[in-house]
């Protein structure tokens, strides 16, 4: 990926380089599901991130690091230096890179996380394995496929019954991303401690090899 160009031949372009392959899978395994259903994220949404920041392990970090310094870097120095980004820099809770008053809300959305990726288009699994789906709180009561009520939670037999499909579940998706990276999974930190951290590394690998931006 051209992200990567910079650090070309390190450890850190390998790692981020197949998350892009992984991330790449799990869009593909997600096509069936969002084609199948009629669920929707309201336009303008967000309310999902307003109060809500990813732990992420270093992967995921280092993935959003080298997407900013590439499409962002200004704000990415910013944040390796320590120094308050916009829009969110006030201390409150929730994502720092959520912009409440911008109708896309993310700002870093070609970057985003792995639970940013999965969130509302994957299912889990109840206790007997079988696939299962919970549709997030914050979608329209009234579903668009013939004004059906939305329920809390459907399982794998009523999904294909309904739909045809059943969505990917987010901890098989969640175990291909580890994988690459497999001692880091107990190292998780919250995105605004491990982003800058992530840019960080990345600035010292395009200098070692002379990078100049």
């Amino acid at each position: 990926m051209r992200e990567t160009e910079s650090f070309a031949g390190t450890k850190i372009q390998e790692l981020v380089d197949a998350l892009d392959g992984a991330y790449s899978g799990i869009e593909a395994s997600q096509v069936a599901w969002k084609e199948a259903n009629p669920f929707r994220c309201p336009s303008g949404c967000g309310s999902c991130c307003v109060d809500f920041e990813p732990d992420v392990i270093e992967a995921e970090a280092l993935y959003l690091a080298a997407w900013m310094l590439f499409h962002q870097r200004p704000r990415a120095e910013a944040l390796a230096a320590g120094r308050p980004v916009p829009p969110r820099s006030d201390g409150r809770s929730g994502c720092f890179l959520f912009d409440p008053d911008s109708p896309l809300h993310c700002t870093v959305y070609g970057g985003r996380c792995l639970v940013c990726r999965l969130f509302g288009y994957t299912g889990d699994r109840g206790k007997d394995g079988l696939v299962r789906w919970k549709p997030c709180k914050f979608l329209p009561a009234v579903a668009a496929d013939g004004g059906e009520g939305l329920r809390k939670q459907y399982s794998g037999d009523e999904l294909v019954a309904r739909f045809g499909a059943v969505p990917p579940t987010m901890v098989d998706l969640t175990a291909q991303a580890v994988a690459l990276s497999p001692e880091s999974a107990l190292d998780r930190k919250p995105l605004r401690e491990a982003l800058p951290l992530a840019i960080g590394r990345i600035m010292m690998l395009e200098r070692l090899a002379g990078y100049r931006p």
